[in-house]
């Protein structure tokens, strides 16, 4: 989930009613399955020799957007272009419900089970400043008035029509990822660390182009028809968010950041600490505060786990026990700065969430991005990580507080990098790729049994990133988007006769 941004950034500190919301929790909590999901990972480790058949081989698509197995078909949602896309025509334009202009730069996505058999879809739009058309043009209810991204809310009915679309948060910057939470919401982060004000020559984030602070996650209550109120979760800290995991046995939640140096972090919601349940949680309790925190192996303090400034981590190897150290200011003034004499040059602040952990030898990561939940662990990927930046994706035990890279693919056509994941109700790992050097991106599947198969594959010119993967309830229907030109699909097929041979 990365549009760069034309700066140029040096690494380190210096270079996502009763009946009704037990409806919606079966469908936030998909990414609890998934028995099969650890020896998968371990055994695509192994080597690029395991593939399976999967569904067999791709087929072209005739009208040049998705190539699927045979026996699979899709329908396309809700389509849209930014205004710069003009010469695309009409083929990817639409409208909402209301008859606004469906917003493009369609990125991270979750399902929630709907009325009748049908699916809510929450869909990040990651707009950044001057992109249009905008989320919620007329400005009923936005975050920041001069912004133009946030989310829109798909109603699919069990047949994957569209039947109802409207925008749901907005006013926000490039809503990447997010995550689904156990009581039925959509958390949608901003990749962007903005301030309002005149540029002073030191701090990287102030620009006159917006009128609020930016770099939070917002919770979306999918009950709601309309746009939710637009309330950072400021205690969640800010910085260049991209992906929300919620245990929902702790109720804490877990966050990626979208850096090259960036954090994996913890946050436990001040509710927990007054007694709540994390059965109890319910919308708008994380915005109540809590404690930010982020991972540290104790034994390695400042261990960069890229795997470029020699091995840090094997795959398979032993984990590696972690602790969790407070950020004491989780929403700095400064999170960017520019270095002295080099106002062109970005670096990160000594005041950055990232850099106060680095302080105490917290563990780097490279562009960590999409997050899963599945069976009393999260997994991760770094999009960038690896000795040859194709990826890699970590295993955080959460009972044993263990770390463990469980893959970093050697092979474009084992995994090229992984971005947003998944759980299928077989227990395959699905993971969208979104390799920076516009090769051709796929969606992956990963067996129980540790072999790998191509479940989709961008067909557009484009060649831009497959994002947003996740299941219906009832797990007949994978939902994916490709960001440009802005597309969502509703795939169906015979999920159940996927071969493993």
């Amino acid at each position: 989930m990365h549009r760069f941004e034309g700066r140029r950034i040096l690494m380190g500190m210096t270079p996502t009613r009763r009946s009704f919301l037990r409806n919606t929790l079966l469908g936030a909590t998909g990414l609890l399955l998934g028995d099969g999901m650890l020896p998968a990972i371990a055994a695509i480790a192994r080597g690029p020799q395991r593939f399976a058949t999967g569904f067999g081989p791709l087929v072209p698509d005739p009208a040049g957007l998705l190539d699927l197995p045979a026996g699979f078909h899709y329908k396309l949602l809700s389509p849209g272009l930014l205004a710069s896309q003009k010469s695309l025509g009409d083929r990817f334009r639409s409208t909402l419900s209301n008859g606004d202009p469906t917003p493009g730069l369609h990125d991270g996505m979750g399902a929630f089970a709907g009325p009748d058999g049908g699916t809510i879809l929450v869909r990040n739009h990651e707009m950044n400043l001057g992109d249009g058309p905008a989320v919620d043009p007329a400005r009923v209810r936005p975050y920041d008035a001069k912004l133009s991204g946030g989310t829109t809310t798909l109603w699919v009915d069990r047949n994957g029509n569209l039947t109802k679309s409207f925008a749901s948060l907005s006013g926000t910057s490039r809503n990447c990822a997010g995550g689904v939470t156990p009581w039925g919401t959509w958390l949608t982060a901003e990749e962007a660390v903005y301030l309002p004000g005149r540029p002073d020559g030191r701090n990287a984030d102030l620009d006159e182009g917006v009128a609020e602070r930016h770099g939070y996650v917002f919770e979306v209550d999918t009950r709601h028809e309309g746009l939710s109120a637009p309330v950072p979760l400021k205690a969640m800290g800010r910085f260049r968010h991209e992906a929300v995991a919620v245990d929902p046995v702790t109720g804490y939640a877990y966050l990626t950041e979208d850096r090259e140096d960036g954090l994996f972090y913890r946050f436990r919601p001040a509710v927990l600490e007054q007694g709540r349940k994390p059965r109890d949680l319910r919308a708008g309790d994380l915005a109540k505060g809590g404690v930010l925190e982020a991972l540290r192996v104790p034994s390695r303090p400042g261990l960069m786990a890229h795997n470029r400034a020699g091995v840090a981590l094997t795959p398979q190897g032993p984990g590696l026990a972690v602790d969790w150290v407070r950020i004491a200011d989780p929403d700095p003034d400064m999170d960017m700065e520019h270095p002295p004499g080099d106002p062109q040059g970005y670096r990160t602040a000594a005041t950055a969430t990232r850099a106060q952990g680095y302080a105490l030898g917290c563990t780097q990561f490279e562009r960590s991005e999409g997050i899963a939940y599945a069976r009393g662990s999260v997994y991760f990927c770094c999009t960038n990580g690896g000795p040859r930046a194709l990826g890699q994706v970590f295993r955080l035990d959460l009972r044993t507080q263990t770390l463990t890279l469980v893959v970093e693919p050697d092979e474009h056509a084992v995994l090229d990098g992984p971005d947003n994941l998944c759980v299928a109700h077989s227990g395959d790992l699905v993971v969208c790729e979104d390799n920076l050097a516009q090769r051709e991106n796929f969606v992956v599947g990963i067996t129980p049994t540790g072999r790998s198969y191509r479940i989709a594959r961008n067909a557009h010119p484009s060649r831009r990133e497959l994002a947003g993967a996740c299941f219906s309830a009832d797990g007949r229907t994978l939902f994916v988007n490709v960001q440009e030109p802005g597309m969502t699909f509703a795939i169906r097929g015979p999920w159940e006769k996927r071969r493993d041979d």
